[in-house]
């Protein structure tokens, strides 16, 4: 009886549902344990209460952020369950699940041997310390918080610590391929088993498998959700909003889809949300500017100063980013100029990450629509014969996938690909 009645409330409020659970969580993300800690105790003399520096209120309030942000993301998660659902029963003839499985499952394990994710990355190790108690987690370097959605995940399903959220984002990655090889499926494309695992070999899956742990991986998965499903306008704010609080580069990724695909009132609601995230940031660092851009760096120098320092690197990151599959984009880009538009839109969210950060090779992973638009038009049209085509992703599966940092340089990872580095590079 109560479900529903629950579901009769939803549906007439979830205007007021979603608006509402999308503010909370923007709140609870850019309030974090360290800085109510620090308002708390630095709260004006002249309003000076004394339950303000209670060790237990501190601690109760620690319990309603937690709680907050359960029940804001549960809201938002609901608001998108109705249309994947939908979308499953309407294509339960043509579209199979199984195989789908199946294939995702065998581009897991080959993509785990190319390159093992046996270590959580660099700060793949803080989002694990920090899924332990992500609502009472002091973030001493002001880098992690305001990437809250997938160490709260983890922690909320019991995903809690270094280990298991080492599982956990493994888990997200696996959920990533499966939603790529849906995207061909549904826009009609029969890919070979060898363009799904070349595919799997660039930025945007082969560097969650190089450096385990890292949360845009929540990101795309957001996007592919919206690209792939048709749904209306509160679920597609649902997905920009998770996207957005696993992290803050998706406000590039979703400006583009928005360009391409919202209305007028969606786009209006996006440029909502990332108004208030961004506000919200904002009012969490005292609208210090200085002192926001300076989390940022590393080194001491900013993302531009590394790119003016290193442009090579910069260039050999975009090019190793998709390797021999820019080549497709490349086709689809020149062949079939319909689309120009939309190839151009999605390949620079990766690219204008770039110029802010050093992770040249994992921030390109935004860009991955376009590649993957690009190898529809060219599968779809025949803009490569099929001989070719498999003669060149089998080529780009050959060579190896390596991380390119502004700051670090080309970095290789254990696995298949680390030995053909050594043994064909490096003889």
């Amino acid at each position: 009886m109560l479900e529903p009645l629950f579901s009769k409330i939803f549906a007439d409020k979830q205007r007021e549902w979603v608006t509402g659970s999308i503010i909370a969580a923007v709140i609870v993300i850019h309030s974090p344990a360290h800085l109510l800690n620090t308002w708390l105790l630095d709260f004006p003399q002249t309003f000076s209460i004394a339950l303000f520096k209670n060790a237990d209120f501190f601690y109760t309030l620690i319990t309603v952020r937690g709680l907050v942000f359960l029940l804001s993301t549960t809201i938002l998660l609901c608001t998108l369950i109705r249309p994947i659902a939908d979308f499953f029963t309407a294509h339960r003839s043509d579209i199979s699940v199984k195989k789908i499985f199946q294939n995702s499952i065998a581009v897991f394990f080959i993509s785990g041997i190319l390159v093992v994710p046996i270590h959580l990355g660099i700060m793949g190790i803080g989002y694990g310390q920090m899924s332990k108690d992500p609502f009472d987690y002091y973030d001493t370097t002001n880098q992690f918080y305001q990437r809250l959605l997938m160490p709260a995940l983890a922690y909320f399903l019991q995903f809690k610590g270094p280990v298991l959220f080492h599982l956990f984002s493994l888990l997200v990655t696996f959920l990533l391929i499966f939603l790529t090889l849906l995207f061909f499926d549904a826009n009609k494309v029969r890919t070979t088993l060898l363009e799904k695992i070349s595919l799997a070999g660039t930025s945007f899956i082969i560097t969650q498998f190089q450096s385990p742990g890292y949360t845009e991986q929540c990101s795309l998965v957001f996007a592919l959700i919206v690209l792939i499903i048709p749904m209306g306008m509160l679920p597609r704010i649902a997905a920009v909003s998770l996207a957005l609080f696993s992290h803050e580069v998706s406000i590039l990724l979703f400006m583009a889809i928005a360009w391409l695909y919202f209305s007028k009132e969606e786009k209006a609601w996006v440029g909502m949300v990332i108004v208030a995230y961004v506000s919200c940031w904002l009012v969490s660092f005292g609208f210090d500017l200085p002192k926001l851009f300076a989390v940022r760096t590393v080194g001491g120098l900013s993302g531009f100063d590394w790119l003016a320092g290193h442009p090579l690197r910069e260039l050999g990151g975009l090019v190793m980013s998709y390797k021999l599959l820019w080549v497709v984009f490349g086709v689809a880009l020149f062949r079939h100029s319909a689309e120009l538009k939309r190839l151009l839109v999605f390949i620079l969210p990766g690219i204008v990450a770039t110029i802010f950060a050093v992770d040249t090779t994992r921030l390109m992973a935004f860009s991955f629509i376009a590649i993957l638009f690009a190898l529809v038009y060219v599968k779809k049209y025949a803009l490569i014969s099929e001989r070719s085509l498999q003669f060149l992703v089998g080529l780009n599966l050959c060579l190896p996938s390596v991380y390119i940092g502004l700051n670090s340089g080309m970095v290789y990872f254990d696995g298949v690909y680390q030995l053909f580095y050594h043994g064909i590079f490096l003889r």
